[in-house]
């Protein structure tokens, strides 16, 4: 059973957690004194309210789908409330500029903040969930890919590049073995993950995008919410 206060108490002691704490969210303006924490606590509680949704309308057919993939709704939340906790903590030590062996694999990756976040949730979580390593996958690839479809909405803006079918299979099987599973993990969190975001049509797009290029090829029906379900 996953300890999920113990994990917060260690996310929010790590030295990590520290220097997010003094560190400004670029969300916001400088002068606005909201830390990189407070953000990260705001998309926590975000997560919270989304699986206190009443089941009708859009959450209605989204706790629907949860079922019908035989995802545990409870612990989808508390490994979203994880991740939240970790996936912009990695703010801290962003630098694009800088290429870095993949702690997973191995192979070249800019050092972007999504990457330096898999590297916190790693050295925060491996010994808490050593014993659940599909758990731990869950949570690392969530945190490392938790802002892949704003990148994809901007390549659509500059390019007009839609992501087909075998990428949008690429970016689930990352994070889960279960067809449309994974990209469910990232789908409801960019749906908490819109504090300090003035425009979200990115989120829209990516829930039409999927939808339309994923989830029906596997005829599976994904709601696309209304912005008063995001907001």
């Amino acid at each position: 059973m996953l300890n999920l206060q113990a994990i917060e108490t260690k996310i929010k002691k790590s030295a990590w957690w520290q220097k997010a704490d003094t560190t400004a969210d670029r969300h916001e303006s400088n002068t606005s004194n909201v830390m990189l924490t407070d953000h990260l606590q705001a998309v926590y509680d975000n997560v919270e309210n989304i699986f206190q949704q009443p089941a009708s309308g859009f959450y209605g057919s989204l706790f629907s789908l949860l079922h019908q993939l035989e995802l545990d709704k409870d612990e989808l939340q508390y490994e979203l409330k994880i991740i939240a906790l970790l996936h912009d903590i990695g703010k801290t030590e962003e630098d694009k500029s800088v290429v870095i062996p993949h702690p997973l694999t191995g192979k070249p990756a800019h050092k972007r903040h999504g990457l330096v976040g898999l590297m916190a949730a790693m050295e925060i979580l491996a010994d808490e969930l050593v014993l659940m390593p599909e758990r731990l996958n869950r949570i690392y690839r969530t945190v490392e890919l938790h802002d892949i479809s704003y990148g994809l909405f901007r390549e659509y803006q500059v390019a007009n590049i839609i992501p087909n079918y075998e990428r949008w299979t690429y970016i689930n099987n990352k994070v889960h073995t279960l067809p449309a599973a994974g990209l469910l993990y990232l789908l409801i969190f960019k749906l908490a993950d819109i504090h300090g975001h003035a425009n979200i049509t990115d989120v829209l797009w990516f829930y039409h995008t999927v939808k339309h290029n994923y989830f029906d090829k596997l005829q599976i029906d994904l709601p696309i919410p209304g912005e008063k379900d995001i907001r």
